[in-house]
């Protein structure tokens, strides 16, 4: 049914863009002038319903590279015994569709030190995705909305091979 609607929405909004670049261009004079400014004005409407999420997607990506790596020494990691630390989720300012930063903090049980960390991000879609609702959880419609890097530490599985064990968060902390 979501896709049915959607394909109704595009078709709508395609109606939409070639009768506004017929209207705008009526009453240019020369016929060839009027093709080309019509063919601008359409090509111009065509992807403004999802705007927000073309150059958000652009903005996800860049914040993707930045921030898609573990930090993590191994020298000083070996042997070491980490927790999963609370953290807080962070509202990425500055784009045009919502990301959140996740950090994942995993710190030695005795001193607190970060040993090991890395940070997810999660982007909601556009404006037209959140006006249809059609999206379970507000995914973006033109780009995968998570970023996580590969071969995440996160359980005492993950964690045997570096060399560290991994305990859950102490009641107190």
């Amino acid at each position: 049914m979501t896709g049915i609607l959607l394909l109704f929405v595009m078709l709508v909004w395609l109606a939409v863009a070639v009768w506004l670049s017929t209207i705008l261009t009526k009453k240019l004079p020369a016929a060839t002038w009027r093709i080309s400014v019509a063919a601008v004005i359409f090509a111009t409407l065509l992807p403004l319903p999802l705007i927000d999420e073309i150059v958000g997607g652009r903005q996800f990506e860049k914040l993707c590279d930045e921030n898609s790596t573990i930090q993590m020494n191994p020298a000083t990691a070996v042997g070491r015994t980490v927790y999963l630390a609370r953290t807080s989720d962070i509202e990425i300012k500055g784009t045009w569709v919502r990301v959140v930063l996740k950090p994942w903090r995993f710190v030695d049980a005795t001193t607190g030190e970060t040993v090991v960390s890395y940070n997810d991000l999660i982007a909601e879609g556009g404006r037209l995705i959140h006006l249809l609702g059609i999206s379970e959880g507000g995914m973006p419609l033109t780009f995968k909305g998570t970023c996580v890097p590969a071969n995440r530490p996160g359980s005492a599985e993950t964690f045997r091979p570096l060399g560290i064990t991994y305990i859950e968060r102490p009641l107190d902390k």
